[in-house]
């Protein structure tokens, strides 16, 4: 197949994939099913609230949450209402209703949401009808830019084909661009700068190498979990210019302005609020002591308990449970830190629960594939870009794997694992084929 044929066919191919996640996400958008997004009457909250099922703040959240798709990001659009209005940017995870500055979530994600809602108000619509089609614009993005970076990293249109299909085609995105939640927004802006990190590696260009910073600290602004693979990437460009110390240098600086000026803000507000330095949030506390319970064999109210007793705040409580947990019972943490909590990172496709359809079985069994297959492309396959990839992944993993686990954080990676799944099924075809036209070849010869 000629190039000019080939790049013909990829080009529609991919107008298909685009064009058959739009109209995925538009049927979606309009016909809106899933559990979480039905309104719980008024009359049964009531009930509920008599008969103490739920507590106050509990009856708050249901008022709302339907709307926004979880009771997180009905707290995001809040606080950021909250901001618009008050000027007071403090997220209220507990929906106390009061209105304090505070630094609990990043600010990347409320910056888009303040964007959004503003636009929003300007046309006196519905603010989640916006979120709603900025999201699927990202979803699309995203794509797009599986399709870019699995072509340029491998050198082969085809896989980058098979990683944007994937995606498209796979169950969360479909279910999180109708939140206003941070997935979403998190997954185009990282992979957004892995794309640029690519140019600015093959090009030396510097203006790629300072947009790869901006926009990966702003990725990490929305969420920071990708933050160790800044070393990564920095040691990928110490290795290359390993015999020019002043480029990888003057990368490095590039690289520090970058961040300098998309976070310095942030850390320079949290400062003069709190005299203390605060690079991204203060909440990872909770995620600690969410994580800190493995397989879920102690009840949490218990664990509750024990650290009221103790007097201790909850970051230092969930410390002392790990500490204690790998001096008595090493095999169960170890176990539980590696396997057990990646296996609850990918063990279903988020958001699945919330549905009921024939389908629902296919896309388990797709993203169980997609799983298996990427791991043990990650760990068998050598080739160096192969290897980068899963280096991220890798990483991922390791700081993940330190918190709270669920179906929701392991989505958030996925699309690594399309593109890793990209690589396998087309070297696999390819080598089919390669195989099949020698045999053919041999059998022509022989006649």
């Amino acid at each position: 197949m000629n190039t000019r044929r080939k790049n013909l066919i990829t080009s529609y191919l991919m107008i298909g994939i685009l064009l058959f996640s739009g109209f995925s996400q538009l049927y979606l958008l309009v016909k809106h099913p899933g559990t979480n997004f039905i309104q719980t009457p008024p009359e049964e909250i009531q009930r509920m609230l008599s008969e103490a099922e739920i507590s106050e703040s509990q009856a708050r959240l249901m008022e709302h949450t339907w709307e926004f798709g979880s009771r997180d990001a009905y707290l995001y659009a809040k606080m950021t209402n909250q901001w618009i209005e008050h000027g007071v940017y403090g997220f209220d995870s507990l929906n106390t209703g009061e209105i304090e500055s505070n630094a609990f979530v990043t600010p990347g994600f409320p910056i888009l949401l303040a964007g959004i809602f503003s636009a929003a108000n300007l046309f006196n619509a519905d603010q989640m009808l916006f979120v709603k089609l900025f999201n699927m614009l990202l979803n699309l993005g995203t794509i797009f830019l599986l399709y870019l970076l699995s072509a340029r990293l491998f050198k082969n249109k085809w896989m980058g084909i098979t990683a944007s299909l994937l995606y498209a085609s796979y169950f969360s995105p479909l279910h999180f661009f109708r939140t206003a939640l941070t997935e979403v927004p998190g997954i185009f802006t990282y992979l957004l700068a892995f794309y640029l990190f690519l140019l600015a590696y093959e090009t030396n260009k510097k203006k790629f190498h300072f947009l790869f910073a901006a926009v990966f600290c702003f990725g990490l602004l929305i969420r920071p979990i990708l933050a160790p693979v800044v070393l990564l990437l920095y040691l990928a460009v110490i290795i290359k210019h390993r015999k020019f110390y002043k480029e990888w240098v003057t990368i490095g600086l590039i690289w520090a302005l970058g961040s300098i000026l998309v976070i310095g803000p942030w850390v320079v507000r949290n400062y003069l609020l709190y005299r203390e330095f605060v690079l991204f949030s203060t909440h990872s506390a909770n995620s600690w002591y969410a994580g800190s319970n493995p397989y879920n064999l102690f009840d949490f109210s218990d664990y509750w308990r024990e650290r009221e007793s103790l007097g201790m705040e909850t970051k230092d409580f969930a410390f002392m449970k790990i500490r204690e947990g790998f001096q008595n019972e090493f095999n169960l943490w170890f176990s539980w830190f590696t396997v057990g909590k990646t296996y609850e990172l990918f063990k279903i496709p988020d958001a699945i629960y919330f549905y009921r359809h024939w389908t629902l079985p296919y896309f388990k069994l797709q993203h169980e594939i997609l799983v298996i297959i990427g791991f043990l492309t990650a760990f068998l396959v050598r080739k160096k870009e192969v290897l980068a990839v899963a280096l991220i992944l890798l990483t991922y993993l390791i700081f993940s794997n330190l918190f709270l686990t669920i179906p929701r954080y392991g989505y958030y990676i996925i699309p690594l694992f399309c593109i890793l799944n990209g690589y396998a099924w087309v070297t696999v075809i390819e080598k089919i084929i390669f195989f099949a036209r020698m045999i053919l070849t041999q059998i022509k010869t022989a006649i």
